[in-house]
Order: structure tokens, then C-alpha cells, then sequence
């Protein structure tokens, strides 16, 4: 074997080390796999609500709850863990009523909750006017 052969042969096995070490730590750093929750956040008139806060949690586990906040054209992306399960996403903003929707998810695949919010009503006192007497 010539020199350079040799010296071709100990490179490739040291890049195959080398790339092996690099898998190995990559599968242990490795984040877990996740599942997308995303959607819309309406108000009663389809426009969308900005600033509304959108808590998800998974039924089985009601304990552990996953946050987010609309943005500007209404809309929320939450990452869970993947897996089957089923989701109650919540969403609330001030002068709304929440709501509440439940959703299911398969895997790492992407699922859907918009929500609408309905506003409040407004409880008024009546007030004294020199008509109504």
C-alpha cells in the first residue's frame, strides 16, 4: 500500500469515526419530537382578536398546560408533545367571554383550533334622570 493510500484510508476512518460520535451525541441531544397546535383566535364578528391568551392542555394530564398569545392577525402556534391525545385549548381576552374548544392529535402532526369569543354583555345600573320619575 502506498503512502497516500494509507494516508487516504486512516482520513476516511477517522471522518467515519468522527461522523459517529456525532450521531451519538446528536441522538442524545436530541429535542423530542413534538406536535403543532395552531389556529385562529375570532372575535364574534370573524375579526381577528390580538393579545388573547390560549392555554392547551392535554386531558389525561390536565396539570401540565402549554401558553400562548395571538399575534396581530389573530393567530397562536402551541408545541406538545407528540403522541395520540386530545386537547382542551382554551382562550380568553378582556371584554370577552372564553371559550373553550377540544382537539385531537396524532403523532407530530399539526391540528387545527380556532376559536370565536363572543363579548360581554354589559351590565348597566340604571341611572337617575329627571325623565324617568
Amino acid at each position: 500500500m502506498s503512502v497516500d493510500a494509507h494516508r487516504r484510508a486512516c482520513l476516511a476512518a477517522a471522518l467515519a469515526a468522527l461522523a459517529a460520535l456525532g450521531d451519538a451525541a446528536m441522538a442524545q441531544g436530541r429535542p423530542p419530537e413534538q406536535a403543532l397546535l395552531f389556529g385562529t383566535v375570532f372575535r364574534g364578528s370573524y375579526l381577528a382578536l390580538e393579545g388573547a391568551r390560549v392555554v392547551a392542555y392535554n386531558e389525561a394530564k390536565p396539570k401540565k398546560k402549554y401558553r400562548a398569545i395571538t399575534n396581530y392577525r389573530g393567530e397562536y402556534r402551541i408545541r406538545v408533545p407528540a403522541g395520540d391525545a386530545t386537547y382542551v385549548v382554551t382562550a380568553s381576552a378582556p371584554k370577552f367571554v372564553q371559550g373553550q374548544r377540544t382537539v385531537k392529535v396524532y403523532g407530530i402532526e399539526k391540528s387545527t383550533a380556532n376559536l370565536i369569543l363572543e363579548p360581554r354583555k354589559k351590565v348597566g345600573r340604571a341611572k337617575n334622570r329627571p325623565d324617568s320619575q
